[in-house]
């Protein structure tokens, strides 16, 4: 009997022991799911400090910091591999400590730089235009040899050859501060008697990659798109987009993304960036930076530069949104 209950003892060790391990085990994975949603899943809201390496970094404020903030739905290994070069570049030719800020969106963008998280911003026309008298204008890329783009919309289906073809049917739009991604097009329907009813169905994706697997996932019938990324991506990617083709391109030239600062930034650093920005296509590292980039050089522009959209959407704006 004793040597029964010895072994019934055993057996109950054992159990426990297998239970701990299955928790441990269970532990393991739950935090590994953690770490891969946390480092490695697109985030609406991420701070880098691209100095030190792809890590998010507290918001504590640093005399000598300058925080640029750009909109985004990268991962942060992509981030990190378009903007590092830039953020190192800035924080060489300088004696501030450089700071990227993503933002999901637009208007979460524009927070960041009215709350004072940032001080600079890689910011969309139309959303620099919607605000622009609380911002200032440092740059505007040239891209292929252009200060302008046009806003596509793009589909799959064969069937669908014009903008007419896609009464009641589904479309994707980016960003609703987006010019070229939603502000046009609403605009065009408007100026047409026409609204966004016109589409059975519309949504936001808050980013072109995303409004191109819409399409493929056959969620939607067609998206916006701006003229910059749909030429690079038939020239760097022509798989993505070797089954689309363009329904519709905007009536009127829409201004590069422009380089944009707060009203309040310290007017001395603010010439200091405005020349980093304008010269680097005279060095040869400023040339490699803007090459990741995709840009041929940054110009300053005159004060009539958004006039295109100062004139589509009328004086006194009414059409905005």
């Amino acid at each position: 009997m004793k040597y029964k209950n010895h072994i019934k003892d055993r057996f109950l060790s054992y159990k426990d022991i297998f239970f701990m391990l299955f928790l441990i085990i269970l532990l393991f994975i739950v935090g590994a799911c953690l770490i891969i949603s946390i480092n490695f899943l697109p985030s609406p809201s991420v701070n880098l400090d691209l100095n030190k390496g792809s890590n998010p970094i507290s918001n504590e404020s640093e005399k000598n910091t300058i925080s640029i903030v750009v909109s985004s739905t990268l991962s942060i290994e992509e981030v990190t591999l378009i903007y590092k070069p830039l953020i190192l570049y800035l924080s060489k030719s300088t004696d501030k400590h450089v700071v990227l800020f993503t933002r999901k969106t637009y208007s979460e963008a524009l927070e960041a730089m009215f709350s004072g998280d940032a001080q600079i911003g890689i910011i969309g026309s139309g959303a620099f235009f919607v605000d622009k008298n609380k911002l200032d204008l440092l740059a505007v890329p040239i891209i292929n040899n252009k200060t302008y783009y046009k806003s596509y919309v793009i589909a799959e289906n064969d069937n669908i050859k014009n903008i007419s073809d896609l009464k009641g049917k589904t479309i994707a739009f980016t960003d609703p501060y987006s010019f070229a991604g939603y502000i046009i097009l609403e605009n065009y329907l408007k100026k047409n008697g026409l609204n966004l009813d016109f589409f059975s169905k519309h949504i936001f994706t808050f980013g072109i990659g995303s409004s191109i697997e819409s399409i493929k996932e056959g969620l939607v019938d067609a998206a916006t798109i701006d003229s910059n990324t749909y030429e690079q991506l038939k020239e760097k990617n022509p798989e993505i987009v070797k089954s689309l083709h363009i329904v519709w391109e905007s009536p009127i030239e829409i201004p590069n993304p422009p380089i944009i600062v707060r009203k309040d930034m310290d007017h001395k650093t603010k010439l200091q960036f405005q020349k980093l920005f304008l010269n680097m296509d005279k060095n040869t590292e400023g040339k490699k930076v803007l090459n990741i980039l995709g840009y041929d050089k940054y110009v300053e522009v005159r004060s009539d530069f958004f006039d295109p959209i100062s004139d589509w959407l009328g004086k006194n704006n009414e059409n905005k949104f």
